[in-house]
């Protein structure tokens, strides 16, 4: 690599790191030199390329030093280094709200914004369902007096515009939203954590009748639960294809699970 990569090319810290190295390369700065350089050991940033370590953010100033980066550059590599590896839902959010102000990484890496705020927002997703609906009718107030979860007439609007700014209302032949996998990771643990805390209020909030909420433990081998993901997915599917055009249908969600409440111990 003749040129010096530049980080805002970037979504994957690692990547960038690698390809910066082959930069360093063509100079004769091996892998080994830089690793110092940074203040690791070589084997141990080896690991950090191959997703077995992550990379302290304490490292950011000293790796800004070596590539010449400025203040916006390591800000951009920090919230990056964090949305890679954190394990905290609201650390990668916030890190992902400050990414996505960079006009370059908006202009580059536009279908993460979108799906992003698509996810991150589950009314939207709600709000382009309810849109195919033969009465829906696009008026925030309509809107809200359907929606069991109060939800702001301001933030119906800005459903509303969103999803029609991009395609996304009363539109079946729209494609799956594109994104990167950290981010879609990210985007869909806060759409499934929002959900599931509206699943345990319907237990105080709708009747038995209804709503349909079952479940039981059972033990069973990883060969097993295999078998059980697959009669999950083919449940989904049947529920994907049941149509309904009456008038006054109803919005749902569902939820199928499965996970585990134990763990092997480790030898």
């Amino acid at each position: 690599m003749k040129n010096k990569p530049k980080i805002y090319d970037y979504f994957d810290y690692r990547d960038f790191l690698k390809d910066y190295l082959t930069f360093e390369k063509s100079r004769k700065v091996s892998q080994r030199k830089f690793a110092e350089m940074v203040g690791v050991s070589a084997a141990y940033f080896t690991m950090i390329l191959n997703r077995k370590r992550n990379l302290d953010p304490k490292h950011v100033e000293k790796l800004g030093d070596l590539m010449g980066l400025n203040i916006s550059e390591r800000s951009y590599l920090r919230n990056l280094i964090i949305i890679c590896d954190s394990e905290d839902k609201d650390e990668r959010s916030l890190a992902f709200k400050a990414l996505s102000k960079f006009r370059s990484y908006r202009s580059e890496n536009s279908a993460d914004v979108v799906t992003h705020r698509f996810l991150d927002n589950w009314y939207y997703v709600a709000i382009r369902e309810l849109s195919f609906l033969p009465e829906f009718v696009e008026d925030p107030i309509w809107i809200q007096e359907r929606f069991l979860p109060k939800l702001k007439q301001r933030e119906i609007e800005r459903g509303l515009e969103f999803l029609k700014k991009h395609g996304l209302l009363a539109d079946k032949t729209q494609e799956a939203l594109d994104c990167s996998e950290n981010i879609y990771k990210l985007s869909l643990g806060n759409f499934h954590r929002e959900m599931l805390g509206m699943a345990a209020d319907s237990i105080e909030k709708v009747k038995r009748e209804e709503r349909s909420i079952l479940g039981f433990t059972k033990a069973m081998s990883k060969k097993n639960f295999t078998k059980a993901s697959e009669i999950l997915q083919k449940a989904v599917s049947e529920l994907e294809k049941l149509e309904e055009a009456e008038v006054g249908s109803e919005l749902y969600h569902f939820y199928l699970l499965g996970f585990p409440l134990t763990k092997k111990d480790k030898k």
